[in-house]
């Protein structure tokens, strides 16, 4: 699944396996996709695993024909692609004949963007709540070349299973953050909330934690956390695609890392600004970004290493390529 960003990997893993399950049987799982060309590899996936029928939504007539239409196959996985902008006779045709989708004996997986996805909630409710599975792919705009969850800031010990496993630790940190007085821990409470809504695809959210965890760290003197929540408030604007803002946070991380001596920061910031200059084309500062980082990494013996040794392959090749 090489054309999923990092960040929709167990997400993608998570619609199959619910795919699977549903197989044989009537099931409809929502699914919002960044893009049309998202979307595409979405139904590629899906389609190397079972057999598929895609259903591309045009009217609520043609909509309603097709569900009466369809005959049940124990194997098939049928995928409906809803249009960008969702006509008042389409969503009275999903809100009213809900039913449906479940009464043709096969899963049924629809496929629409988050402005659609808005549309459905606000003027489909009822078919909204009838829903089983609901996912978010979030897609990868940078290309796979700069993917925003490769940052290396990310804790190595940040290991989670699934949306779930995330979600829970949103409840624990949450009831933790009102109960711990410690302004170190709060900081780290504060900042472990901030990655998780980072790897949920939610960077404003990122944002807002990381900025309560920076304060409260540059209250007490910390410079190590000052230098971490920045790094991680890098992570989150890159991820937003405002790429230049990313690279005056990591900077700045980069800076209290060589004046504190944090080997291990120095070397991951850098590797963050190297991939920031690849995003933005900027070759040859990311390959000096690589090398600087990769010297470090291997130093301290970093399980990082080898993700900045292969980026500098790709970036040398590629500037070779453009000599």
């Amino acid at each position: 699944m090489e054309q999923f960003s990092l960040r929709d990997l167990d997400e993608v893993d998570l619609l199959l396996t619910e795919l699977e399950i549903s197989r044989g049987k009537g099931n409809l799982i929502l699914c919002t996709v960044a893009s049309p060309a998202y979307r595409d590899h979405v139904i590629e996936a899906i389609a190397r695993r079972f057999p598929v029928r895609v259903m591309a939504v045009e009217s609520g007539d043609a909509l309603i024909s097709d569900l009466r239409s369809i005959k049940p196959d124990e194997k098939a996985v049928l995928i409906w692609t809803l249009p960008e902008t969702l006509s008042k006779d389409i969503l009275d045709a999903l809100n009213n004949f809900r039913e449906l989708f479940y009464d043709n004996g096969v899963p049924s997986l629809v496929l629409m963007t988050p402005s659609a996805l808005d549309e459905v909630i606000w003027k489909a409710p009822d078919f909204w709540r009838y829903r089983g599975g609901y996912h978010i792919l979030n897609g990868s705009e940078r290309g796979l070349d700069y993917q925003a969850v490769e940052a290396l800031s990310t804790p190595l010990d940040f290991s989670y299973e699934s949306k779930e496993e995330l979600l829970r630790r949103i409840r624990i940190n949450e009831y933790l953050r009102d109960k711990i007085s410690d302004q170190r821990e709060l900081a780290c409470i504060l900042g472990e909330l901030g990655t998780v809504y980072f790897l949920l695809g939610e960077p404003l959210k990122a944002i807002e934690h990381y900025e309560q965890a920076l304060k409260i760290s540059r209250e007490i003197g910390d410079r190590g956390g000052d230098g971490a929540h920045l790094g991680n408030l890098g992570n989150a604007y890159a991820g937003m695609g405002e790429t230049r803002k990313a690279i005056e946070y990591y900077e700045q991380a980069l800076k209290i890392s060589r004046e504190i001596g944090d080997r291990r920061g120095e070397g991951n910031r850098l590797g963050n600004l190297g991939n920031a200059y690849a995003g933005m084309g900027e070759t040859r500062k990311a390959i000096e970004c690589a090398k600087s980082a990769l010297k470090i990494l291997e130093s301290i013996e970093s399980p990082h290493a080898e993700k900045v040794k292969r980026k500098l392959h790709e970036w040398e090749e590629a500037s070779n390529q453009i000599q």
